[in-house]
């Protein structure tokens, strides 16, 4: 009854609005700015209603405040300049013909009065007395109200007043849904039933026209430069990226010296059928000092493929088949009866275990207590306990072999100083094939005079380099996730030495190509490295392939995201409470241009932090792609690799990149000035919508309050909500 009676009031406004509408704005841009905006006219406008200007300020509410404005058009079905105004305009009236068609009797004659009609309160009294008819009786009834057409003043000599009492009761569908207005709270609702003791029962409708004028408002000039402030901003980000993207050229081009360790692979393979993979171990295996492990059957070329590793060595080469019967003499060497003599127990090692430079050890894990001791010096120490001396062991490279894996625990020790495994297997049918069609292979081959010398340079190099190559933080929790991984699912003890020596081998092969730091590439190689049965080796391997990505493990681009959209809805609120402004010259509050500094600055971490993420997944890429060259993974392994690894590296990629773009243009949003005041908080708006257009709402949700929507949603979200709860 409150705003039917305040409605009921004249202003004087006549059918300039532009006055109202500027007013209404500047509560809007203050204290209510989570309000709406309710316009009741007859609807005798201009076309158009407003300046384009203020017609852009009303747009660019809509989209920083999320406000709604509603028309009331009274009397009238509908007014094109009405149309163009507001969201959603409503009908009072429409059918009655009396307000429009208002006349009265002058001189006997029928006149349509050119006068704006006034409500005016019907408990009013007119300084002039009421005509006899209503004397005595109230002005309004139930359901109505009484209206007033006034005559303008210079027509008040030809008739004093006149008087319309309208009662209009409507049975239409609008009759059963009408809003209803809480006195003491913004909240509102869709109601039923039977009318209140003050509701007019129909007439109060949405129009039904689909107007053009409608469909071309949602394009309108401010929104179309929000649109290109906002491609503005994404072109700049797409630059930035550009500008700071890393460079990979020459990145696939491997060590100058890397051919010396193609060639010694290529002669430790020659003639031989599926060797590929063992052949790189060895090699690599002696490249960085470490002893290799062949277990599979007998007579699949483990021995021949120690032989012409020490042949390329140089040195001498020492060959044992151990049994439980074997003695450290045959080992190590027999004991100097000459030093016995002088009470010494010194062992003459020339041509033995201890002077070797490479040796080859069939059926390792056969030997005895008596060996093993000294066995696991040599090994891990290369020294040899001779008598009282301890003497150094030129041994670059061991390899031993067994049918069988170590059955008692004396042995896990044992098996834990090889450091590279694999599990050799007979030929494939095709293999097969290709060696008997062959030449009777030779178990030497013709050995380029210049590689030995070559080989040792090279190793010396490695060696040398090994100080200067980092390893990133992110393979340091690989590995660390990888022992994990081994320990709870499938229950391997993988001790500290055994991965101190890996993370020494990655470094070999990081070195071995020219590189300074290594990368997740290198770490395929561990899947040699931590099985304890052949069995192993896959759910290593398919680990490795799922935990390869850089960030993925993390869910890196996941997390950024969610920072990213609790930084841009504070960003929001901040802009919006400075009306765009950023620097102060249009008066923001220096805490308000605080907090927006403090935020680009959380951006601008965001934006470290994914700009490194983008190199890292970069770098990977390329290295992928080069992975077929790589020298110590074998090329069925290289290309599965490439095959599975390098379109996660491309997905990863991009949503890397995606979220570099949002990041830097989020912060561009709230730190350039090339950006309309007016604008920013749009561009923002429209940046973190962008991907969110189609937004559904639980049945909980539509049952809130306005109040609560207002608090919980923004802008076009806010819009969406309430043509949502309007749908129910």
């Amino acid at each position: 009854r409150r705003l039917l009676d305040f409605l009921s009031y004249s202003f004087g406004g006549g059918t300039d609005v532009t006055g109202a509408l500027q007013v209404a704005m500047d509560a809007l841009e203050n204290d209510m700015s989570s309000s709406d905006l309710l316009l009741v006219t007859d609807g005798e406008l201009p076309n158009p209603p407003v300046s384009n200007l203020i017609l852009a300020k009303l747009e660019g509410l809509k989209q920083q405040t999320g406000m709604e404005i509603h028309g009331l058009l009274v009397g009238r079905k509908e007014s094109e300049s009405l149309n163009l105004l507001c969201t959603e305009v409503h009908n009072f009236l429409g059918n009655y013909e009396g307000i429009n068609g208002a006349t009265y009797s002058y001189g006997g004659t029928m006149q349509r009065s050119s006068s704006a009609l006034s409500l005016l309160p019907s408990a009013r009294r007119f300084s002039s007395p009421l005509p006899a008819c209503f004397r005595g009786r109230p002005l309004t009834r139930r359901f109505g109200f009484s209206l007033h057409a006034m005559i303008q003043p210079g027509e008040t000599d030809r008739l004093n007043t006149m008087h319309m009492t309208l009662n209009r009761r409507g049975d239409g569908a609008s009759a059963k849904r009408r809003r209803g207005f809480d006195e003491d709270d913004d909240n509102w609702e869709f109601q039923g039933g039977e009318d209140l003791d003050y509701y007019d029962k129909g007439n109060v409708e949405p129009s039904n026209k689909e107007s053009n004028q409608q469909k071309q408002i949602e394009k309108t000039e401010f929104v179309k430069r929000v649109e290109d402030a906002v491609e503005l901003l994404q072109d700049d980000a797409s630059k930035s990226i550009e500008q700071n993207k890393l460079a990979t050229e020459g990145l696939e081009l491997v060590w100058s010296k890397s051919k010396v360790i193609s060639d010694t692979i290529s002669y430790v393979e020659e003639g031989l059928v599926e060797r590929d993979l063992e052949a790189r171990l060895v090699v690599l295996g002696m490249v960085s000092k470490e002893h290799v492990l062949f277990i599979g059957p007998p007579g699949t070329s483990k021995s021949m493929i120690g032989l012409r590793l020490s042949q390329l060595c140089g040195g001498p080469f020492f060959q044992r088949l151990f049994t439980r019967f074997t003695t450290p003499e045959e080992i190590f060497g027999p004991l100097s009866l000459r030093a016995l003599e002088n009470d010494e127990y010194v062992r003459c090692i020339d041509g033995f275990l201890p002077t070797a430079t490479v040796g080859f050890l069939d059926e390792i894990f056969k030997a005895n207590s008596a060996i093993l001791n000294t066995l696991l010096t040599i090994l891990n120490e290369r020294k040899f306990d001779n008598g009282g001396t301890r003497v150094s062991c030129p041994l670059k490279c061991v390899i031993g072999a067994s049918n069988e894996l170590p059955e008692s625990e004396e042995l896990d020790a044992l098996l834990d100083r090889f450091l590279l495994r694999s599990y050799v297997t007979s030929v494939s049918d095709d293999g097969l094939v290709e060696i008997l069609s062959a030449k009777s292979p030779t178990l030497t081959a013709d050995v380029d005079p210049g590689i030995s010398s070559k080989l040792d340079e090279v190793v010396t190099d490695i060696s040398t380099a090994l100080d200067g190559i980092s390893m990133g933080q992110n393979t340091c929790f690989l590995i660390r996730d990888l022992r994990t991984f081994m320990r709870e699912e499938l229950g391997v003890y993988v001790s500290d030495r055994r991965l101190v020596k890996a993370s020494r081998l990655l470094r070999v092969s990081a070195a071995s190509h020219g590189r300074k730091s290594v990368d997740f590439v290198d770490c395929l190689l561990l899947q040699h490295v931590l099985w304890q049965i052949p069995e192993q080796r896959d759910a290593i391997r398919e680990w490795l392939w799922d935990n390869l990505t850089p960030g993925k493990a993390d869910d890196l681009v996941e997390q950024t995201k969610f920072l990213l959209q609790g930084l841009a809805s504070e960003s929001l609120d901040m802009v919006k409470k400075t009306m765009g402004d950023i620097t102060g010259e249009a008066g923001a509050r220096k805490s308000d241009l605080e907090a927006i500094y403090s935020i680009r600055k959380e951006m601008e971490e965001i934006e470290k932090l994914m700009q490194h993420q983008s190199d890292e997944l970069e770098r990977h890429t390329k290295l992928l792609h080069s992975l077929p060259d790589h020298l110590w993974i074998g090329h069925d392994e290289a290309h599965a690799a490439k095959q599975h690894l390098l379109p996660l590296a491309k997905e990863a990629s991009a949503a890397v990149n995606q979220a570099l773009a949002d990041t830097i243009s989020l912060k561009i949003a709230i730190s350039s000035d090339f950006i309309d005041n007016d604008l920013r908080s749009s561009v923002i708006e429209m940046l973190t919508n962008q991907d969110n257009d189609d937004i559904s709402f639980t049945e909980e949700e539509l049952q809130m309050s306005l109040k609560e929507a207002k608090r919980q949603y923004k802008g076009d979200h806010l819009r969406k909500w309430k043509n949502a709860r309007k749908e129910l």
